[in-house]
């Protein structure tokens, strides 16, 4: 089974969880990290905490907030010695949604690299796609 990490600097990881849960339900299999807010400052202790929580055998996905953050650098550091686990960092919402809904029985990286490519998950500047439309709409 995949267990899921939403790690962040303040309380975006929790804000971002609540998005989730409204629209696609109360999983058990996803855990928030809000780190340097209500005396949650010791980042390492607490992301080993949240390793400690997580079935062994289980693949683990950490979604951080900011590439290059204290946070990111921290489960970069897990991923290089923990098996089975895989950090995605610049999280967005429509990312979690793709992996929390991806199959199951899929290879975890396989699914990880194709929601991370796909049009659907990636940033977009409106006022681009806006004028885009209206350029096709004049031939």
């Amino acid at each position: 089974m995949r267990q899921f990490i939403i790690a962040s600097h303040a309380h975006f990881a929790a804000g971002i969880n609540e998005s989730v849960s409204l629209l696609s339900g109360e999983r058990d299999n996803v855990r928030t990290l809000s780190m340097y807010v209500d005396g949650n400052n010791d980042l390492a202790a607490a992301a080993a905490k949240m390793l400690d929580e997580t079935p062994e055998g289980d693949d683990l996905v950490v979604c951080t907030d900011l590439f290059g953050g204290s946070v990111n650098n921290e489960f970069t550091s897990i991923v290089q010695r923990r098996p089975n686990t895989y950090l995605v960092t610049n999280m967005n919402l429509p990312l979690l949604i793709q992996l929390l809904f991806a199959e199951e029985g899929r290879d975890t990286a396989e699914v990880i690299r194709e929601i991370c490519a796909a049009d659907d998950t990636r940033v977009k500047f409106v006022n681009d796609l806006i004028e885009d439309t209206e350029d096709d709409e004049e031939f």
